[in-house]
C-alpha cells in the first residue's frame, strides 16, 4: 500500500491569505506535485483543519482543488473545522458512520481508521462515549488484521510547549482501548505543523508540516509561534508487511535537482 499524507491546509473563506502565506496556492502546487510525481499511490489522506475557521466557502474551495487530484482522496476534520460545513461539502465522500466525520476501510488486508478528534469549539482534541465505543467496536471486530489509524491530535506528548497545551485530552482511555489491540501499527496525525517521527508503547508515529505554514521551534512566545519561511511537505508513505515507510517531500523546490552526480572514490582495498 502506497499513499500521501497531508495536513493542515488551513484554507480560509474568499480565497484569502493566512499568515503571509497562501494556503490555496500551496495546496494547488502539492496536487500538481502528486498528480506528476505520485499518481500511483492508492489515495491521498488530509488529517484535518482543512480549513482555518470552518467557513463554507473554504470547503468548497477545497473540494474544487482536490477534484483535481488523479487518486482517490480521504478526509478528516481538525479543531478549526465546522463538522456541519464539512459534510455539507464532503458529506458523500465517504461512508462517515454517524454524525461525527469518522469512518474506516479495508484495504489491502488492513484496517484504516480514519478518528474525528474535533470536541466542541475548543483546540484541544478529544472524543465522547460515542467516538469510544465506535473505536473499541472497530478494534474488536478486527483483531486479525494490522490496524492504521489516522487523526488530527496526536494522542501522546510531542515535546512542543504550545502544541502540547491543545494536544488530545483524553489520552488514558484511548490508550486504554487501543492497548487491549496487538496490532495497531502506526498513528498518522496532524496539528502539530511539524515532522514528528517516532513510537509510543511500542506504536510507531508520524505527521507532517502543514501545507500553510508551520509551527517554530524556537518560540518561547505562547501568543506568537508561526512562521511560514519553513517549506511545506507532503509524506509519501509506503506500507509493507511489517514495514511504514514515510519520506517528507518539500514539494515546492523538488524542480530544484542535480544531474551531474560524481561518485566518490572507493578506497583501494588491494593494498
Amino acid at each position: 500500500m502506497k499513499f500521501i499524507h497531508l495536513s493542515d491546509t488551513h484554507l480560509v473563506a474568499n480565497k484569502g491569505s493566512l499568515h503571509a502565506s497562501d494556503p490555496i496556492y500551496k495546496l494547488r502546487r502539492a496536487v500538481q506535485s502528486i498528480n506528476k510525481h505520485q499518481n500511483d499511490v492508492d489515495f491521498v489522506v488530509i488529517t484535518g483543519d482543512l480549513t482555518d475557521s470552518g467557513s463554507l466557502d473554504a470547503y468548497k474551495d477545497l473540494k474544487e482543488i482536490l477534484d483535481d487530484l488523479v487518486v482517490p482522496y480521504y478526509l478528516i476534520i481538525g479543531n478549526q473545522d465546522k463538522r456541519e460545513n464539512f459534510f455539507k461539502v464532503f458529506g458523500g465522500l465517504s461512508d462517515y458512520e454517524s454524525s461525527y466525520a469518522h469512518f474506516s476501510i479495508i484495504k489491502n488486508n488492513s484496517l484504516l481508521l480514519f478518528l474525528d478528534t474535533k470536541f466542541g469549539d475548543l483546540h484541544d482534541g478529544g472524543f465522547c462515549e460515542e467516538r469510544f465505543e465506535w473505536l473499541k467496536n472497530k478494534l474488536e471486530k478486527n483483531s486479525q488484521l494490522p490496524i492504521y489509524i489516522f487523526m488530527h491530535h496526536p494522542p501522546f506528548e510531542i515535546f512542543q510547549e504550545q502544541m502540547d497545551a491543545i494536544g488530545f485530552g483524553p489520552k488514558k482511555r484511548f490508550w486504554e482501548i487501543l492497548s487491549q489491540a496487538k496490532n495497531i501499527k502506526h498513528i498518522f496525525f496532524g496539528h502539530v505543523h511539524l515532522l514528528i517521527s517516532g513510537s509510543y508503547r511500542g506504536v510507531g508515529y508520524s505527521s507532517v508540516r502543514s501545507t500553510n505554514h508551520q509551527v517554530a521551534l524556537i518560540s518561547k512566545d505562547k501568543g506568537f509561534y508561526f512562521n511560514s519561511n519553513v517549506q511545506p511537505t507532503y509524506s509519501i508513505v509506503h506500507v509493507k508487511e511489517n514495514q511504514v515507510n514515510c519520506v517528507a517531500h518539500e514539494y515546492l523546490i523538488e524542480e530544484i535537482t542535480y544531474h551531474n552526480f560524481v561518485p566518490m572514490k572507493k578506497q583501494d582495498d588491494t593494498k
